[in-house]
């Protein structure tokens, strides 16, 4: 819900306000830091409560800023591990595993060609907060 206008739908990154992201970004890391502190049990999927840890990664490339992007990468990972204790071991797939599927997700909202040099700026930040 926080970040629906700017990822429900192909990105404009020309058109993104900057300011209004990094703000959005703050609210919705504190909410999800908030959450991921209680017991799994009692984690709500209210995005208006709970945002998106996949959105907050996106927001935080956009931004082009390491330590959002890292805070929201531990985010992920503490989402993740919870979500892998409920699969099979075969099932199972690694945290780098997890930040490539965000990172493919999020690329499809990116149009390739005339953002190819940002895509490779955010390919690059992922690779940087990598476990």
């Amino acid at each position: 819900m926080m970040f629906s206008q700017f990822f429900d739908h192909t990105l404009s990154v020309k058109q993104i306000d900057i300011n209004q992201l990094r703000k959005r970004f703050d609210l919705a890391m504190t909410k999800k830091l908030a959450v991921i502190k209680l017991p799994p049990t009692f984690w709500m999927q209210d995005p208006k409560i709970n945002p998106r840890v996949d959105h907050l990664l996106w927001a935080a490339l956009l931004l082009d800023d390491m330590e959002r992007a890292s805070l929201a990468a531990s985010a992920l990972a503490v989402e993740h591990e919870e979500q892998q204790k409920k699969k099979s071991t075969q099932d199972q797939l690694e945290l780098a595993g997890a930040l490539d599927n965000s990172l493919d997700d999020f690329f499809q909202l990116i149009p390739g060609e005339e953002n190819k040099t940002l895509r490779q700026h955010i390919h690059r930040l992922v690779e940087r907060i990598k476990p």
